[in-house]
């Protein structure tokens, strides 16, 4: 019994050695998040920086797409259980890259929007901006003032091997995900 909680101290020791001690910092990143507008119509404006990894920049220059999405939830505080979300609006975007003209590829998926760029850091600068953006109406009545906008994003390659999604369980090497936004209604 003894040698069983030796083994399993070794483990536990081994494993927080192992394991990276610093949070690494967020490779996605809303700036200047505004709501503008009253109920039940808002406009959203921001940007959504995007920090690719080595790897999902290799990745992207090697033929694989980049799968990208924003979310808008509308929420609901609860003291005394898990807060309520209804979802609004998801807007998804694709990167390319074409390595024949050595161009990346922008296309807005709802709307069919297609944009050409030569270089990668104008891609993104495309991909990060939500200008004047509506949102659709909010049915609910917001009175109590316990209702918010919730906004995250991520970016994830749109095909994973199979030893890689169980890897992209584990690590952030392999997508990028925001920690999110709340903006709260009047």
């Amino acid at each position: 019994m003894r040698a069983y909680k030796n083994i399993y101290i070794g483990l536990l020791l081994l494993l927080l050695v192992a394991l990276p001690m610093s949070v690494p910092a967020a490779q996605v990143e809303f700036k200047d998040f505004k709501l503008v507008g009253n109920q039940p119509k808002y406009q959203v404006q921001t940007r959504v920086e995007f920090q690719l990894t080595n790897y999902l920049r290799k990745a992207l220059l090697s033929g694989v797409s980049l799968n990208a999405r924003v979310q808008f939830r509308l929420g609901e505080h609860r003291s005394w259980w898990f807060n309520k979300y209804t979802p609004l609006l998801t807007v998804h975007y694709q990167l390319k890259y074409h390595a024949l003209s050595q161009h990346f590829l922008l296309t807005r998926n709802d709307t069919n929007e297609h944009w050409n760029f030569s270089n990668l850091p104008a891609s993104l600068r495309k991909l990060a901006e939500l200008r004047k953006y509506n949102l659709p109406n909010i049915s609910h009545p917001i009175e109590n003032g316990d209702f918010y906008i919730f906004a995250f994003a991520d970016l994830v390659p749109s095909t994973l091997n199979l030893p890689l999604k169980v890897q992209s369980l584990f690590s952030d090497k392999y997508k990028l995900t925001s920690e999110g936004v709340l903006w709260p209604l009047p």
